[in-house]
């Protein structure tokens, strides 16, 4: 469900905000006592502009009284088909009902500038969906799986094809692998991954052991499958199976050991993961490199040949830009400023193709000439950048092609 939002000519190229927080905070104060006002917010797909949503208003008026109050400001004024009393009657309704067949929610949301209420049910029983039926056509959004999609509930499996389990426990650390080929190798990951006792033997002729750190939200545990192999890569098969409700967001770490028959192994050199994506940028220890090929019987790797990938790493520091050069993706970059005492405020650039100004509304602009500051980009598009020290960040817009001063 997309924001609800005015007509495209009621926005115009200019303003441009960052966080405007003390235009919202004024708007906010004026808006709590208008009739009909439901919530107010910052549309960032809309230069940052200031949206006050209400319900049976009299949206022309108030309009009106926003162009006297705050004149040249982004402000707009825009209808929602529901109140927020109205979606809370609607979750109230819908939770009684699940909750009388015996379904637990695992949260809701009001989103009356999406025009619905959220209940979200983790994997969608028959018994949910049955109740469900009742509220079609009402503005209510469902988040969870369908239960023909859902993983299914069953105890760790101790074995499968080409490996076996030697040890789990919920301990370690979470987003890391390891791999052994010798009895002292399998001492080290056994105690990184924090199991107790001794390590499982290891027929060290035919099997290699590996260290899968997978993670799980609170109240949803991890399960491991199997092991697959794709090409270089070989990573688990986890599943996080849950019936009832979503899961928390907290990172808690399951350490899975497994035996890998060396005939499943891919040809050296190969990458070891927790699942088939890439691990995030800054996450090194999510990745093994195995530098040798371990198929043949009895083969070992040094500890040199078993690493992280130093791809992954970040920088010490982050690169230095000047004026005229290039900006990457989400790359962050370190960036001394120029006062340019032509623009009547603060603008960074040519950066990236464009020169860059403070945005509307942002707090006061206290860096020094030949200051050093980190350029962090904001959105997808990159038409926005933080620039940050120490002590303040500050959101920037980039100039419309060609421009030079605002």
């Amino acid at each position: 469900m997309t924001q609800i939002r005015g007509d495209d000519f009621l926005y115009r190229d200019e303003p441009v905000y960052g966080n405007a927080e003390d235009l919202v905070q004024e708007v906010r104060e004026w808006a709590a006592g208008q009739p009909g006002f439901v919530e107010l917010g910052m549309d960032r797909e809309r230069n940052g502009w200031v949206t006050v949503w209400v319900k049976d208003a009299d949206v022309e008026a108030m309009s009106e009284e926003v162009a006297e109050r705050w004149p040249g400001e982004g402000i707009v004024v825009v209808e929602v088909p529901w109140s927020v009393g109205e979606l809370q009657s609607l979750v109230t309704e819908v939770s009684a009902a699940l909750d009388q067949s015996g379904v637990r929610t695992g949260g809701t949301a009001l989103m009356p500038h999406h025009g619905v209420a959220e209940i979200g049910l983790g994997v969608i029983t028959p018994e949910a969906e049955e109740v469900l039926t009742q509220f079609a056509g009402r503005p209510l959004c469902v988040e969870g799986t369908p239960a023909d999609e859902a993983p299914e509930t069953r105890e760790q499996p101790l074995s499968g094809e080409g490996w076996r389990m030697l040890g789990q426990d919920q301990t370690g650390e979470a987003y890391r692998t390891g791999v052994a080929t010798t009895d002292d190798q399998l001492d080290q990951l056994w105690a990184l991954a924090g199991l107790e006792g001794e390590p499982a033997t290891v027929e060290w002729d035919s099997e290699i052991a590996v260290w899968f750190g997978a993670v799980y939200g609170g109240g949803c545990p991890v399960r491991m499958d199997g092991v697959v192999v794709a090409g270089d890569l070989l990573h688990a098969d986890l599943v996080v199976p849950n019936e009832v409700y979503g899961c928390n967001h907290d990172a808690n770490p399951h350490a899975f050991v497994v035996a890998v028959q060396r005939q499943q192994l891919p040809e050296g050199p190969f990458r070891v993961q927790l699942e088939d994506r890439d691990p995030s940028s800054g996450a090194p220890e999510e990745r093994t490199v195995v530098d040798v090929d371990l198929s043949a019987p009895g083969s070992t790797a040094t500890d040199e040949q078993l690493h992280l990938d130093p791809t992954l790493a970040l920088p010490a520091e982050p690169p230095l830009v000047a004026d005229g050069d290039a900006l990457h993706g989400d790359e962050v970059v370190r960036y001394v400023y120029r006062h340019d005492s032509g623009c009547e405020v603060p603008t960074l650039g040519p950066l990236g193709g464009s020169r860059w100004r403070l945005a509307d509304r942002e707090a006061p602009w206290d860096v020094e000439d030949g200051e050093e500051i980190t350029l962090y980009p904001l959105s997808a598009e990159q038409d926005q950048i933080f620039a940050s020290t120490q002590q303040m960040d500050w959101v920037f817009v980039r100039l419309p092609d060609g421009g030079t001063c605002p």
